[in-house]
């Protein structure tokens, strides 16, 4: 017998039914209809509450899902302890109390099997949904969200990346996509970003930007060059930014109550959540931020990944609060990730299991979706792969993860191969 829920991923309605006229299938009409109304309510549910932007909190290195949100009991090499969770059942690590209140708005991933544990190579795998390849470059999600989410022009860039000194770029570009779909690249949203305030007023630089950009358009006349294109896109953002009023109190975090920057903390990663908040609020389609520390602990988990996790935990829980309380959680996706994860001794790479979490958008939380072994080194149920954590994302968030791009004549998808988006997220 086939299974019905293959069918409905796979087939129409209308096939189903002439399948089951043949007696192909077994399962009465009643039942398909369940399945197909079951179905139906999972999409509904993603159309209603279909994110408008996305915030993706990135912990580059290799987070070691046993020691934050994956612990195991009896021989574990984690030495930390549990500790309960505003969602019943669910526990995390004890350097974990903010997002332990938060549970009830994260869905916890657990199922993540990639098998790319190189940092460089996953970077780029784990941002763009594909292996690098040699002449091709793929886009980083976030650049095709800038260009599939932008129906107005906000004066901000749809894409910032902020990466404070930690972690590689590798994949963080457009690749083949426009220039202007590129990351804004921000190491503290508190300084905003460099000269925004021009030293000979905004109308000299208005006169200087229309100069530059008559001879480069004359030079892109003669010669069809990316890189002047690039140039010129980015050229065209930065006076922008000058130029609007608006754009740049998007970057001044000290605008906000101080109660606010409390919650957050005053370390670099609150300041940056704080700030990816602020940034999606002025329009800013797509915020990657990552973690100032790199999670990369050889020898050293036990107190490195303490030290890791109790960094990320105010941040992560305030902006999980926050972005509730103003009603904004309902259309921003959150994603938290790595490029990989650690073995059952944090100490070294590995990505057959680990975890990812997601929160906001119509996501249910408060629950688990997959399932480690006692180690936490073999996924026993519902394995995610790259493909389908990409559909997920893209999904989400309005686009046809389906869609095919016409590279150099070549067909390129959005993902890599088959992908099963987590609809689970939203039962």
């Amino acid at each position: 017998m086939v299974p019905l829920r293959n069918l409905v991923d796979n087939q129409s309605r209308r096939a189903f039914m002439k399948l089951a006229a043949c007696g192909i299938v077994g399962g009465s009409v009643s039942g398909w209809t369940d399945v197909v109304a079951q179905q139906a309510a999972i999409q509904q549910q993603i159309e209603r509450r279909r994110a408008k932007a996305c915030i993706v909190l990135f912990m580059s290195g290799g987070p070691a899902h046993t020691f934050t949100f994956d612990l195991k009991g009896g021989d574990r090499c984690c030495p930390y302890d549990a500790i309960n969770t505003s969602a019943p059942g669910i526990q995390v690590s004890e350097y974990m109390p903010k997002i332990a209140e938060q549970m009830h708005h994260l869905a916890l991933v657990r199922g993540m099997s990639t098998g790319e544990a190189d940092h460089e190579p996953a970077h780029y795998l784990m941002r763009t949904g594909f292996r690098q390849l040699a002449g091709l470059s793929h886009p980083h999600m976030g650049a095709i969200a800038a260009t599939e989410l932008v129906s107005e022009n906000t004066g901000m860039p749809n894409f910032v990346l902020v990466r404070p000194g930690s972690g590689g770029l590798n994949g963080a570009g457009a690749g083949f996509l426009s220039p202007s779909s590129r990351p804004l690249i921000l190491r503290d949203i508190m300084q905003g970003i460099a000269n925004l305030n021009p030293p000979g007023g905004i109308d000299q630089v208005r006169r200087r930007s229309d100069l530059v950009g008559q001879m480069d358009q004359a030079f892109l006349n003669d010669y069809q060059a990316d890189a002047v294109r690039a140039r010129m896109a980015g050229y065209r953002t930065a006076v922008q930014l000058m130029d609007e009023e608006k754009a740049r109190a998007a970057f001044r975090i000290d605008l906000e109550p101080a109660v606010v920057r409390s919650a957050y903390g005053d370390t670099l990663f609150g300041r940056q959540c704080l700030g990816a908040r602020r940034l999606i609020e002025h329009g800013v389609k797509y915020v990657e931020v990552m973690h100032p520390m790199y999670w990369d602990t050889h020898g050293g988990a036990v107190n490195g990944q303490r030290n890791l996790t109790q960094v990320l935990d105010q941040p992560m829980g305030a902006l999980l609060a926050d972005l509730n309380s103003r009603g904004l959680l309902d259309e921003t996706l959150v994603v938290w990730m790595g490029e990989f994860g650690r073995d059952s001794t944090g100490n070294d790479h590995y990505a057959r299991a680990w975890t990812t979490c997601f929160a906001g958008a119509g996501v249910r939380g408060g629950r688990v979706i997959g399932r480690t072994d006692r180690r936490g080194m073999t996924v026993e149920d519902r394995p995610v792969s790259v493909p389908d954590f990409g559909a997920t994302i893209f999904k989400t968030l309005g686009i046809n993860y389906r869609r095919r791009n016409w590279v150099a004549g070549r067909p390129i998808g959005l993902v890599d191969g088959e992908a099963r988006p987590l609809d689970e997220l939203f039962v």
